[in-house]
């Protein structure tokens, strides 16, 4: 027989009830932190990166504000924001897997298309204006008294250079009757004041400056837009982080214009332009002179795409293309109908708006 002192402890057993009970909890606890986890590390790993140009007013404005405020957080939305200075370096981006959305003019929008089957355009982002300008002196009042004429223009898939090969058809005249030279836009304005050229196809800021210094005038003028096309498989397989996107968008249309001097300083800043030139500016992106968010539009209408459809057929003709552009079939509007008519139903959140920072 063992013998038990009596100062000796006695051992508590714990209740198997209690046991039981204390396990199912921590089963269910373990599951929820399991199925949370999980949850954000979806969330987190829907990436959306988003080019943009640092010196494309009014596009501009429109990402600053995004970049400035948390807009994509209120509509939920992980978008993050790369700049470039200029289009070819974002489809370069684009083709090479480092962002996941572009905004683009319709010309290298189109580029993107013609080179690869992974890019579908959902938005509208802005419209804006491509232009020909007469050197003053030059006696040319219409596009069509630059026939015989020297006509400069950066080649290649630059917003202008289609344009300026249509209206040369349109106008009857040919690289035999007119001359047409290749002008990058850094030197665009040199070569036009010195009487290298006699007109000059290009886009604004270029147009207003050359106006504001009396080098010459804008005789002839077209609309061009600008579009947001998004990798393929994040539409197809998260179409929800694509409609945050585009809501996110209307919003900062509508913050735009209730905050135009707050967002063109924010642009300004950014892309080294002067606050008075940019006030000069030609604009004719319909939205800014929208009344309420209700007024933002973003779809694609068939005007668009009929004009897109033109300047991809130009571009092709004049071998600027590797192959043809269905543009049409490139193009889901569904997504930015949705976000239109989800945030028309809401309302605009602009009251929660906050600078980030603050």
């Amino acid at each position: 027989m063992t013998n038990i002192s009596p100062n000796s402890k006695k051992i508590k057993r714990f209740p198997l009830k209690t046991l039981g009970i204390s396990l199912v909890v921590l089963a269910v606890l373990f599951s929820v932190f399991y199925l949370f986890k999980n949850g954000n590390n979806e969330k987190s790993d829907t990436r959306l990166v988003v080019g943009w140009q640092t010196a494309w007013a009014t596009a501009g404005q429109i990402i600053e504000t995004l970049d400035h405020t948390n807009i994509t957080t209120l509509y939920g939305s992980s978008a993050t924001f790369r700049n470039f200075l200029y289009g070819p370096d974002m489809i370069e981006a684009g083709l090479g897997g480092d962002i996941d959305a572009t905004t683009l003019g319709i010309v290298p929008i189109i580029s993107l298309l013609a080179i690869n089957d992974d890019w579908t355009v959902v938005c509208r982002l802005i419209d804006f204006s491509t232009t020909t300008i007469a050197k003053d002196g030059s006696g040319i009042e219409t596009f069509a008294d630059i026939k015989g004429k020297k006509l400069g223009v950066p080649f290649g898939a630059s917003g202008a250079y289609p344009y300026i090969l249509l209206r040369m058809e349109e106008n009857g005249m040919t690289t035999q009757n007119t001359k047409l030279v290749n002008v990058s836009p850094a030197e665009a304005i040199v070569v036009l004041q010195q009487g290298g050229i006699d007109a000059l196809g290009i886009w604004e800021p270029t147009s207003t400056i050359i106006e504001s210094k009396g080098i010459g005038k804008v005789i002839d003028e077209k609309r061009y837009i600008g579009f947001v096309a998004v990798k393929r498989n994040l539409v197809e397989n998260n179409p929800d982080e694509v409609v945050a996107l585009i809501k996110s968008l209307i919003e900062a249309n509508w913050y735009v214009v209730q905050n135009r001097k707050q967002t063109d300083e924010w642009f300004a800043k950014r892309s080294n332009f002067d606050l008075d030139l940019l006030n000069k500016i030609r604009i004719i992106e319909p939205n800014l002179k929208a009344q309420s968010v209700e007024n933002i539009s973003v779809t694609i209408s068939q005007e668009d795409i009929a004009l897109s459809q033109q300047v991809a057929d130009q571009m092709l003709a004049s071998d600027l293309l590797p192959r043809k552009v269905n543009f049409a079939e490139r193009v889901n509007n569904e997504l930015a109908k949705q976000a239109t008519e989800e945030i028309r139903k809401a309302g605009s959140k602009i009251n929660q708006v906050i600078l980030k920072g603050e």
